[in-house]
């Protein structure tokens, strides 16, 4: 009896004073839209997931309606070539997620980057698609961009990935993938099928009020905030 006893105090103190790690789920499962499959390819998913950033299938994603803030940027990973992983150096970056439609499982996405009260960089009404079950989901933004400076066209792909909680995202991450870089006649953007990966630092996306798209200060914002387009020697 006495050795039951010690043994059911010892469980009692490791609840008490131990820390258990949290598990993260590392989804590999194809149950996307339609839409989703044919903007984004099975093996791109795969590429996505490669760069370390989970892509949740499913197609009952949980309501995430919201503005959060992701601060701060950190790169994770990168597959582009000879690239070394620079992790801070990026601005903060509010989203806001609204228009959510669970049935055609769309949204639209605002996104704007700070750096302190100064806005650098914005973007507005973004087509996103939609996948996930439970409290976890992803989204998916497939963007065509023209380079003002030099007219270089792209078309990437940008993936959200997180849990949603009643008080904001946990363990959001995200990537940029080039696509189609459309012969890069000017050199100056990553490779094709190559990507970056990032995450919010402190693994924790918290729920903001205060999100109101404004103009950016100055030109540079916008490479700032599409910092993922371009080869590390164009930058």
């Amino acid at each position: 009896m006495k050795k039951v006893f010690f043994t059911a105090a010892s469980l009692l103190f490791c609840l008490a004073g131990c820390t258990i790690k949290r598990e993260v789920i590392q989804p590999n499962g194809n149950d996307f839209s339609s839409a989703i499959l044919k903007a984004v390819p099975a093996e791109t998913i795969a590429k996505i997931r490669d760069l370390g950033v989970p892509v949740y299938d499913g197609r009952t994603p949980p309501p995430v309606e919201g503005a959060y803030l992701i601060s701060r940027l950190y790169m994770t990973k990168s597959t582009v070539p000879n690239e070394p992983v620079k992790p801070d150096g990026f601005a903060d970056l509010k989203l806001k997620i609204y228009n959510q439609n669970r049935t055609a499982l769309t949204a639209s996405l605002d996104t704007k980057a700070v750096d302190g009260s100064r806005v650098i960089a914005t973007s507005t009404g973004q087509g996103t698609l939609l996948s996930g079950s439970g409290n976890f989901f992803s989204l998916f933004i497939v963007l065509e961009t023209v380079r003002p400076s030099n007219g270089s066209r792209s078309r990437t792909l940008d993936v959200y990935s997180g849990e949603i909680t009643p008080t904001g995202i946990r363990n959001l991450q995200s990537t940029l993938f080039m696509l189609n870089d459309y012969g890069d006649p000017n050199n100056d953007l990553i490779p094709v099928n190559t990507g970056r990966a990032f995450k919010d630092n402190d693994g924790f996306s918290e729920s903001i009020s205060n999100f109101r798209i404004a103009a950016p200060d100055d030109e540079s914002g916008s490479q700032l905030l599409r910092r993922t387009l371009l080869s590390a020697d164009s930058q």
